[in-house]
This record gives C-alpha cells, structure tokens and sequence, in this order.
C-alpha cells in the first residue's frame, strides 16, 4: 500500500467555478495562465498596472470562456492598493481560493551602481508583494479549508547568472519563502498546495527574445513558449506538485553542479559575458 502511494500518479483536483486572482495578467505568462485556468472553468481577477492591457485580457477571457472575469488596475508594489484590491475583489467574487503571484520586472544589472529606489520597487513587486498577496487571502483560504497558492520563481534562483545580482535574488527569496508557506500550512493540518514555478527565459516579450538571441542563451536553452508553460504550471499546482522547474531536466542539472567546483561553475557562463551589452540595456526592464 506504502509503495502504490508513493509511485501513484497526482490527480488534478477540479477548480470549475472557483476564483482565482493572476498579478502580471496583462500579459505574457500571466496573461497565459489565467486563460488557462478560465479553460477549465475558473473565474478570474486579472491584475496588473497596464490598463488597457488588462482590460483587453480580461475581455479575451469573457468571451472566450464561459467565465466571470475582471480587470483590476493595481499597483502591487502599494499595499494599501492592495488592501483596497481585497475588499474589491472580495465584494465582485465571493471567497478567492486560487492565488497566482506572477508579476514581477527582471533587471539587467552588473556591480555597477544602479538606482536604490529602482532597486528597491523592483524587490517589493517581486518579492514583497507576494507576502502580502498571501497575508490578505490566505486567512480565508484557511477558514474554507482549502485553496492554490503558486508562486513564478525562476532558474535563476537555482542557477546564478551574469548581470542578474538584482533578480535573481528576488527569485531565490520566493523559492525559500514558498517553501516555508508550504511547512506552516502542512504543519498545521492546512489542504492548501503551495506550488513554485521555476522556469528559465520565456517567450513572451520582444525584449525578452532579443535578450536571450544576443546573449547566447538560446543556443544552451532556447526560450520556453508561454502557453506551454502556463499550461505545466497549472497542471503542476492542481497536482499539488511543491515545486517544478521548466524544462524539467534543469531539476537533475542544478542537483549535478553542486558536485562542480566554483572555477568550472564560473567557465561555464564566461562565454555569455562578451555578448551581454550592459551598457545597452542596462535602462531596460522585462515584465512577466
């Protein structure tokens, strides 16, 4: 019986007229998961800062789905934004049971001196905010006894990289707080998943695919299609998988170079670093 469970295969649990909440919807990969999540029935709060793109998504989604869905225009780097969005959200849908936090900005940066209040947003939208999503929604989720928390993390949190000394650590701290959410709630007897994706380079943005073809990633990685990874992302969270790196086979290669010594680690991203123009796109930013 011991053994059957451990090799059993996960079941997706159904989520057909529950409501989500995706931040960084306007577009790109969480654009992508809230369609695929309204697939399979869910209704939706589409947030982000880009206005009109939210409004187009959340449109797309209602006529498209058989689905309530809305536009939200929120800063989420503003708490009391935030804590406006909860008690909005709260009154449009009832009782949220699925949380995607998604948004997050991707800087370009070297050792070089940046700005600290860019520094500073750049952690709150990727990081903090994620806690207070959690610390608005997740009391509910606890009384209801159940809910979906995923959280997008990167490879970068597995794997330090050239020019990301500003997100990947942000990237490295959802991985470790995920990870704590997931003992709390587990420890206190919670049936709420706490699920972190990891993926590396997307798709998505123009930016991002000029990025990835001038720097030499592509010909180690090439970009991840957004709808595919919206799609294992979410087959992942209804599975009640911890945490997923896409593609899967960097799970294995991040488990592997712990056993490599710093100077091979390093030779390893020496040949991106003459094709990375700092200076070039170091004004640059790249959104979820």
């Amino acid at each position: 019986m011991v053994v059957r469970k451990v090799f059993e295969r996960p079941k997706e649990s159904p989520i057909k007229g529950e409501v989500a909440i995706v931040t960084g919807a306007a577009r790109g990969l969480g654009r992508q998961i809230a369609i695929e999540l309204a697939k399979r029935g869910c209704h939706i709060a589409v947030v982000d800062i880009l206005g009109d793109a939210t409004e187009e998504t959340a449109t797309y989604i209602k006529n498209a789905y058989d689905v309530n869905c809305k536009a939200y225009g929120v800063d989420i780097s503003d708490y009391n934004q935030l804590s406006k969005f909860h008690q909005q959200v709260v009154h449009d849908f009832g009782d949220v049971t699925i949380l995607v936090n998604n948004a997050a900005i991707l800087r370009i940066s070297d050792s070089n001196p940046v700005n600290w209040k860019e520094i500073q947003k750049i952690i709150t939208i990727n990081f903090t905010s994620q806690l207070w999503f959690n610390q608005l929604f997740l009391p509910r989720m606890k009384s209801l006894k159940r809910g979906h928390i995923m959280a997008i993390s990167s490879t970068a949190a597995l794997f330090p990289a050239p020019f990301g000394q500003i997100y990947g650590p942000t990237k490295s701290a959802i991985r470790a707080y995920m990870a704590s959410l997931r003992a709390d709630l587990h420890g206190g007897g919670y049936p709420i998943t706490v699920t972190t994706i990891m993926p590396t380079f997307l798709n998505t943005s123009q930016y991002g695919r000029d990025f990835t073809s001038k720097s030499g990633y592509d010909n180690f990685m090439p970009s991840l299609d957004g709808a595919m990874v919206a799609q294992q992302s979410v087959e992942a969270m209804l599975k009640g998988l911890e945490e997923i790196t896409l593609p899967r086979i960097l799970n294995l290669v991040y488990k592997l170079q712990e056993f490599l010594p710093t100077w091979l680690r390093g030779a390893l991203n020496a040949p991106f670093m003459p094709k990375i123009n700092v200076e070039e796109i170091h004004n640059q930013l790249i959104l979820n």
